[in-house]
């Protein structure tokens, strides 16, 4: 059953855009995630309508979910950022419509950070390892679709310290309207 909150006509039709590209059944490769945010930041008239300017809060509306994959809208406005986060997992890929975006991604080694910009028409993909803070760049708003494979069920945030990143947080996938349950991760002193 495919969900989503933009109406039950608007979801019916991303569904239709994502089934044209007949992708694989199962878990959707990096690849396969670029594909499907590329169709749908290709289609403007599925999500501009949508978008909200919000200058408080990072804003974002889901377009579709399915078990194997969560298909969202996102708007960036200055001095907003994801935090340091993982996917739970979940593979994912992102394409900037508008404005930009920057990523700084945990590096190899664990502790150093590689930073890249994405300016409107950018795709960039990552596996379920991958540990980045996404931040506004450019842009009234910077807007961005994402997908994720399987849909997401929780985030993991992190902090940057010297020695490397610590998980803080698990947060449950939010679904709207329903409260969820925040977990803190709490070190033993002397670790």
């Amino acid at each position: 059953m495919a969900l989503g909150e933009a109406g039950a006509e608007r979801t019916r039709t991303v569904a239709e855009v994502v089934a044209s590209l007949a992708l694989p059944s199962g878990r959707l490769t990096r690849v396969d995630l670029e594909r499907v945010v590329a169709a749908v930041a290709a289609r403007p008239a599925l999500f501009e309508d949508l978008i909200v300017d919000d200058t408080e809060h990072r804003w974002w509306m889901q377009l579709l979910r399915t078990a194997r994959l969560d298909l969202r809208i996102l708007s960036w406005e200055r001095e907003q950022s994801s935090d340091y986060h993982d996917h739970g997992g979940s593979s994912g890929a992102f394409c900037v419509t508008s404005g930009a975006v920057a990523e700084t991604a945990r590096g190899a080694d664990g502790v150093t950070t590689t930073t890249r910009r994405f300016a409107a028409g950018a795709l960039a993909s990552f596996g379920p390892d991958h540990v980045h803070d996404v931040t506004y760049d450019l842009g009234t708003p910077a807007v961005s679709i994402h997908a994720y494979s399987p849909a997401l069920s929780n985030l993991t945030y992190y902090e940057r310290t010297p020695l490397g990143f610590l998980a803080t947080e698990v947060r449950p996938e939010e679904v709207r309207g329903v409260p969820h349950r925040v977990v803190a991760l709490t070190v033993p002193a002397g670790t």
